[in-house]
């Protein structure tokens, strides 16, 4: 979710498409990548003299923020609930002890890539691929989106580290490389892991992420972040025909005369946060990338939408589109945490993850067991997302994710479901801009949600009660020792249950847009951010969706304006 309540006016540039973020006590615009040889101006729509650019993003700069520039643990810790998130927060989570879920979403130039973990890794080729075969995304698979995503990644390989140079791009705006974990990883993690009957991956990046490696960032040769802001549009902030307006809300879509029965975008209204001005904008084409909740929020303020839902609030419809807002899934996670013995500390920047498919996770009985749940489809899930989930499980596409998270004094093992099957929605309450969607990620309503998240924390366990954790380890602080059984370890994971903070899926390909990114029912507005995205991938999004990036910036470049209005 590149920027959050901001829209891209005429054509939109892939400067500011993906997950990034800022410099720390350095002038970033003289930071490159190791053995960089990209060039000045990555391929973008602004490359085009004629195109005009108009960025409207609802944060600021965020460039004096060394919390955004600094990648440890402890820095990103104080991102959450400042000027630079939406501090979005659900309605209580029915299946999940009636809890809240704080919901961090940037809220600053660079949108969620200025504030997430920069983890820059792909999942199984399946996950992409059904975005074709499942959705009817003509054109979106595997092997464009794993070039797309090569076209925005500079990848440096590590001393001493094994990887495959075929996986990534070297010369994309994006830097990442991997960083070598620490003793606690190369002689405790990965040897428990694969005691435990896991596996080692030589790379996560071409297509089977299965096993235990060392997973690349998105990062300068400092350590400092590389992110959208500061790698797309930094390098192209002086071209004549881009403009970035900060700190505006926009308030709705302004329409024209509808040509062959499609409604024609003119313009957007906007609000200044600061002066509370209201001013508008026109445009040939409108370009949404305002995140999973700002997308649907600005589609239904603007009258497109579930008339149940945007006429009681005064809003007229302008195109009935009733899945605008639906299928918002998340990533739900539990926890293992034991105190680090005295001597030993986590540094910030290590990161090794481990992939765990079905067949690896669970035993032939239990592999069958959880094959009956996925059969029951809850309430809210599509038909072609219950299509899709159920071929990845079949083709042991990875499952669970257990990230190994830098909390200094502790060792955490953070299990993550990576293929949930739960749907939940996101909507707005009022007509008012500047009044937050309220969502309810329907966290755990699956019983196969709660199946598979209950045995990845039975197996973080294990993985820690391998001798080869012992040295490290002073004792356990989550779930607790008390908690032994099945049935105890369920209760756990419904009250203890959190989020990777990887919200998907709310105008998604074949129901909201079309395998050209428009908004069906409309001629020229686009959606181009992980609202498009129909089911979670077994990965982190990021690099996912810097590939939608470049991906929407070469069809949109190839099309004439002409063709849509």
């Amino acid at each position: 979710m590149p920027f959050h309540n901001t829209l891209f006016v005429s054509l939109v540039s892939t400067i500011l498409l993906g997950y990034t973020n800022i410099w720390y006590n350095i002038d970033i615009r003289g930071l490159r990548c190791e053995n960089d040889n990209s060039p000045d101006f990555p391929s973008e729509v602004s490359e085009n003299s004629a195109n005009t650019v108009i960025v409207l993003e609802a944060g600021a700069s965020g460039f004096d923020n060394p919390n955004i520039a600094n990648l440890s643990g402890p820095s990103i810790q104080a991102l959450p609930l400042t000027s630079v998130d939406w501090n979005y927060t659900s309605i209580p989570q029915k299946y999940a002890a009636n809890q809240t879920i704080q919901m961090t979403r940037g809220h600053v130039l660079g949108g969620s890539s200025a504030v997430n973990g920069a983890v820059f890794v792909r999942p199984n080729a399946i996950d992409i691929d059904l975005w074709e075969t499942a959705f009817g995304a003509t054109g979106w698979n595997w092997q464009t989106v794993s070039a797309s995503i090569k076209k925005a990644e500079h990848f440096s390989a590590t001393d001493n580290v094994t990887s495959y140079l075929s996986f990534h791009g070297t010369s994309g705006p994006i830097c990442d490389s991997q960083r070598t974990p620490g003793v606690i990883w190369s002689e405790g993690v990965i040897p428990s892991v694969l005691a435990s009957g896991g596996q080692t991956s030589i790379d996560q990046n071409g297509g089977n992420p299965s096993g235990i490696w060392y997973t690349p960032k998105a990062m300068f040769p400092n350590s400092t972040r590389s992110y959208s802001a500061n790698s797309y549009y930094l390098p192209n902030a002086g071209r004549s025909n881009l403009e970035v307006i900060l700190d505006v809300t926009v308030s709705r879509i302004l329409w024209g005369k509808s040509k062959n029965g499609k409604a024609v975008a003119t313009g957007v209204e906007y609000i200044n946060t600061i002066t509370g001005k209201t001013s508008t904008v026109s445009g040939d084409r409108i370009i949404l990338s305002a995140g999973v909740f700002g997308t649907p929020q600005v589609l239904e303020l603007s009258g497109v939408g579930n008339p149940k839902i945007m006429n009681p609030l005064g809003i007229s419809t302008v195109v009935n589109l009733p899945a605008v807002g639906e299928n918002l899934a998340e990533q739900p996670t539990t926890k293992y945490v034991a105190t680090l013995a005295s001597g030993y500390t986590n540094a910030g920047l290590q990161l090794t993850l481990n992939y765990e498919s079905p067949r690896t996770l669970l035993t032939p009985l239990e592999w069958l067991e959880a094959w009956e749940l996925l059969q029951v489809a809850p309430p809210n899930l599509s038909a072609a997302s219950h299509a899709a989930l159920i071929a990845m499980y079949l083709a042991d596409s990875v499952i669970v994710e257990f990230m190994g998270f830098p909390n200094p004094a502790d060792l955490i093992f953070l299990p993550i479901l990576l293929h949930p099957m739960s749907r939940g929605s996101s909507h707005i309450v009022s007509a008012n801009a500047t009044h937050a969607p309220s969502f309810d990620l329907a966290l755990l309503e699956s019983p196969f949600d709660v199946y598979i998240l209950k045995k990845a924390a039975i197996r973080a366990r294990r993985f820690a009660s391998q001798s080869y954790m012992k040295p490290f380890l002073a004792g356990e602080v989550s779930p607790g020792t008390a908690v032994q059984t099945d049935a105890q370890f369920e209760a756990f994971v419904k009250s203890a249950v959190g989020v990777a903070y990887h919200p998907l899926g709310t105008a998604s390909f074949g129901s909201v847009v079309d395998s050209t990114l428009r908004v069906m029912g409309t001629t020229n507005v686009f959606v181009v951010d992980g609202s498009i995205i129909p089911t979670e991938p077994g990965s982190h999004p990021s690099s996912i969706i810097y590939g939608i990036g470049e991906q929407a910036a070469t069809m949109l470049n190839a099309r004439p304006l002409s063709s849509d209005v």
